[in-house]
């Protein structure tokens, strides 16, 4: 039986005072140069949470009323709220599925905002270079066919590695997650077994293994657990300090490390709009890591219902995000659009409208 006893899900809110008062007015453009911004809610992915955490914080030094308290509770939460309304926007790593776009009470638009990966991560005492791993192999361990770490599978694969016949501990996530759909969409792309028995999706019935949530949760459980492995976002690795295998995809002939320019590498064929299959899953260009994904803040088209200071607000915040705001990413350990995706991004911005007018940016973030 699975059991869920790593809990990781963020919470996340930057607090500031509110500014300004919504009407039935046109939204600030660009001859106000006053606007301040004003308070939002979201929820959803926690594969971009430290991104999104970082930004909201650098966003008050550009409208100093931007309220933006955001909670990460899964991509699946974040689908939810959404689509309940509840927030005023949305994020999620897995791109809406046509039923749940359907669903909603009216048009929105999904924004490529970042790239990521999930990474494989393991808590292997002794065991200090990368191992490598191919599709194959990962999705085995995952079914629960590779059981030690010393399986023949593996250690073909690391010649001059000592690995231990220490038995493997799978941590998994508990709550629905674009992470996990970016995982399982790998391993069914990797593994007809895989495909078979389990599937893609936020959430799957997992063979083996325990659950965390968030994460933040599955690394968690990962360096308590000697022998665990798990797939989390490669910034959540590197902060936890776990190893992490260097990964073979089917359209690659070489293990790729998962690292800022590996994620970025993958993402050239990324294109605009999205659609419920869009991935950048095994790219073929040379070096690209095969895990990689994009992650996507969700928004309705007309901002009518959310007023006029809401409106020009998650306008402007998106503006800097697709431009200044990519500057702050690499540090982060995440990989910045490419410039032909924030352009694709930018003009799908101009499609957002108030009162059925079109929004224009602020200046402050010009």
């Amino acid at each position: 039986m699975k059991r869920s006893i790593f809990s990781g899900a963020l919470a996340l809110s930057v607090m500031l005072l509110a500014a300004g008062c919504s009407s039935n007015s046109s939204p600030s453009n660009s001859t106000n140069s006053s606007f301040k911004g004003t308070a939002m809610t979201g929820a959803g992915a926690t594969f971009p949470a430290p991104v999104y955490t970082q930004w909201f914080k650098s966003f008050l030094s550009v409208e100093s009323g931007a309220k933006i308290n955001y909670q990460a509770i899964g991509s699946g939460g974040g689908i939810q709220q959404f689509t309940s309304k509840t927030v005023d926007f949305g994020a999620s790593d897995a791109p809406l599925k046509d039923a749940e776009a359907a669903s909603l009470s009216r048009p929105a638009f999904m924004f490529p905002t970042v790239l990521g990966g999930d990474v494989v991560a393991y808590n292997l005492p002794g065991v200090t270079a990368h191992l490598k791993l191919d599709g194959p192999t990962v999705a085995n361990i995952f079914l629960g066919k590779i059981t030690k770490w010393n399986d023949p599978a593996i250690t073909s694969q690391n010649p001059g590695v000592s690995l231990p016949a220490t038995a493997i501990q799978v941590v998994h996530r508990a709550d629905e997650s674009g992470t996990t759909f970016v995982f399982t969409s790998w391993l069914s792309q990797e593994s007809s077994d895989w495909m078979s028995k389990v599937g893609a999706g936020k959430g799957v019935q997992w063979p083996v293994g325990t659950g965390g949530n968030g994460n933040s949760g599955v690394a968690a459980g990962i360096k308590q657990t000697q022998g665990a492995v798990g797939y989390v976002e490669y910034q959540y690795a590197v902060s936890s300090g776990l190893g992490f295998a260097d990964i073979k995809g089917k359209s690659s002939s070489d293990y790729v490390s998962p690292s800022v320019d590996s994620i970025s590498k993958a993402a050239g064929s990324l294109q605009l709009p999205i659609t419920s299959s869009t991935n950048i899953l095994d790219s073929t260009a040379a070096g690209a890591y095969p895990i990689a994904s994009t992650t996507y803040l969700l928004i309705y088209k007309d901002l009518t219902p959310l007023g006029k200071d809401k409106a020009q607000t998650i306008y402007d915040f998106v503006y800097w995000a697709l431009t200044k705001g990519q500057q702050e990413v690499s540090g982060l350990n995440y990989a910045p659009l490419p410039s032909t995706v924030a352009q694709q991004d930018l003009q799908q911005l101009t499609q957002l409208t108030y009162n059925g007018q079109g929004i224009q940016p602020s200046p402050s973030v010009k």
